[in-house]
């Protein structure tokens, strides 16, 4: 039964690719990568967990990190009872540059000039948003092998929380209206230009395709993820700066790691979701409340 699925999947691959990847689809098809279920992950996290058949051989990283848990990882979790950690992406559709810029685009986010290291920082944790929202998306489009907007939007109703969603959402609608209005030089500007977003569309969509989120990737997908993480470095910036764990001096905030990290502590629409551990969401401040 295993053997019939897998032949499912390569057939879907080999009809699907052309329409989907465009000029990627020969190094994806060189690939030779199914998804598939893997009941021992289901079973031991309670949720849908998806992992590589077959080895990648490719140049790009963040394919493994949204697919898969490694085996000496799962290993270790029988072993010891603890909780399953997200992977780190080692590459992430965006620069630090970008997020300046992001964050620039907001006038009352500018009170004070975050150090590189925080904006580091920052980038680090809000990718462990971008994961949860790329394996949310990747297990919705399943069913038609095909990632469009509304698998995104459903993923980030799922995975965020009900404030910060509406607000990306919000975001990510005004940047696809801004593209579907801006049709007469679609040849002078790129996509990010005519969304007016600060985010690469490209690199987005070049992300989505190398970390196989689905077998088809829609461009109106891209530009929903990329609003929505654009928007979310604002609102997560936006709490951090109001936060009452942030010094200050003479009203200008102090930034540091450890502010950083207090400012999220305490707040729990945040907290669970830039945590390393896959369980977490959002609900709960570190301390339980």
């Amino acid at each position: 039964m295993a053997g019939t699925g897998k032949t499912v999947v390569r057939t879907l691959e080999d009809l699907t690719l052309d329409s989907g990847y465009g000029g990627a689809a020969d190094s994806v098809r060189s690939s030779s990568v199914s998804l598939c279920c893997s009941d021992t992950q289901q079973s031991l996290h309670g949720g849908n967990c998806w992992h590589l058949t077959e080895s990648m051989h490719s140049r790009h990283n963040s394919l493994d990190t949204v697919n898969t848990v490694l085996a000496e990882d799962t290993d270790i979790l029988e072993c010891s009872g603890q909780c399953a950690k997200l992977p780190e992406l080692e590459d992430v559709p965006w620069s630090l540059g970008e997020v300046e810029g992001a964050l620039r685009k907001d006038e009352t986010l500018m009170a004070g000039s975050p150090p590189p290291e925080v904006l580091a920082r920052l980038s680090a944790l809000i990718s462990r948003a971008l994961l949860r929202v790329a394996r949310e998306a990747q297990r919705l489009s399943l069913r038609y092998a095909k990632c469009t907007k509304n698998e995104i939007q459903s993923a980030i109703k799922m995975v965020l929380s009900w404030t910060i969603s509406v607000n990306c959402i919000t975001g990510a609608v005004s940047a696809l209206s801004l593209y579907n209005m801006t049709t007469g030089d679609k040849f002078s500007r790129g996509k990010s230009a005519r969304c007016g977003l600060v985010f690469s569309v490209g690199k987005f969509f070049r992300w989505m395709v190398d970390s196989r989120v689905a077998l088809r990737i829609h461009d109106h997908a891209a530009i929903y993820l990329a609003a929505c993480m654009e928007s979310l470095f604002r609102d997560v910036f936006c709490r951090i700066l109001r936060s009452a764990m942030m010094e200050r001096d003479n009203g200008i905030p102090k930034f540091s790691l450890e502010s950083l990290e207090q400012a999220i502590s305490s707040d729990s629409e945040i907290w669970g979701l830039l945590q390393p551990y896959q369980h977490l969401i959002c609900g709960k401040n570190f301390s339980g409340e």
